[in-house]
């Protein structure tokens, strides 16, 4: 049975340690679980592996349900340990939408976790933080990346930083920690996409990625083997959303067409 040992509050968010807040922390990698490509999650969760989380981070910021089984218990975002390395799983980000207002709200609600999370793992005295994200957005717009590009965070907003459309959670808590400290970047990974056959493994960038982890000193042990089952589900979900959504956009042009006929021939 865990026993929450510590609450750290830092600003709004609130740190839940299970055992204290942990020692010796040298190194922390952030990743978006549920964002615009799986990629980097499935690179978080093979370092991870099977490990329980050593705390939660949460607020009124952090979207959780208010309804839960007393077998589940608490929710947030999980913090992981491994070795040297915090890993944080973000979970239930608010996302950008086309309604500007919705928008406003994603600056509105995921600023102060980002804030805090960074302000956090200065406090524990990391020394290399990285945030793993994904091209996903500039492939959208027809901007392909072919490799890992790897972004200094004290280079964002400065003209010679490499050119990427990222979310809030792919650049802001490398930004803000690298305010207050040094050793912060972004590796932007080059996405699986929406594609109706997954991409054969050795074709993503998931190898290198965790290569280049390891050499900045991260705790990656065992997670190129994980990676590679972990890299296959999701892949297999990833593409059956993606013909799952092509079924559907053909019958509403289907449907489309077949009601302008109709109108044609009243």
């Amino acid at each position: 049975m865990l026993n929450m040992g510590e609450i750290e509050t830092i600003n709004e968010t609130d740190f839940i340690w299970f055992d204290g807040m942990p020692e010796d922390i040298t190194h922390a990698i952030l990743y978006d679980a549920v964002g615009a490509d799986h990629i980097p999650a499935v690179i978080g969760a093979s370092i991870v592996a099977d490990k329980e989380p050593v705390g939660y981070m949460t607020s009124k910021h952090i979207h959780s349900s208010p309804h839960t089984f007393l077998d589940v218990g608490f929710t947030g975002w999980p913090i992981y340990r491994t070795g040297n390395t915090l890993v944080i799983e973000v979970l239930t980000p608010a996302h950008i939408s086309k309604d500007i207002s919705q928008q406003k709200n994603a600056w509105l609600f995921n600023y102060p976790p980002a804030r805090d999370v960074a302000a956090m793992l200065v406090g524990a005295g990391v020394q290399t933080f990285c945030v793993l994200t994904s091209s996903a957005f500039d492939d959208m717009m027809g901007n392909q990346q072919e490799s890992i590009v790897e972004v200094k965070a004290e280079e964002i907003g400065l003209g010679e930083a490499h050119s990427s459309l990222q979310p809030l959670w792919g650049w802001l808590p490398a930004f803000l920690f690298s305010v207050e400290a040094e050793g912060a970047s972004i590796l932007i990974l080059p996405p699986h996409g929406a594609r109706t056959t997954p991409m054969e493994y050795e074709k993503t960038a998931i190898r290198d990625a965790l290569g280049i982890l390891k050499r900045r000193g991260h705790d990656t042990k065992g997670a190129l083997t994980r990676s590679k089952k972990l890299y296959s589900q999701a892949s297999e979900e990833a593409t059956q959303a993606a013909k799952h959504a092509n079924e559907v956009i053909a019958r509403m042009k289907a449907e489309t067409k077949k009601n302008n006929m109709g109108g044609m021939f009243q």
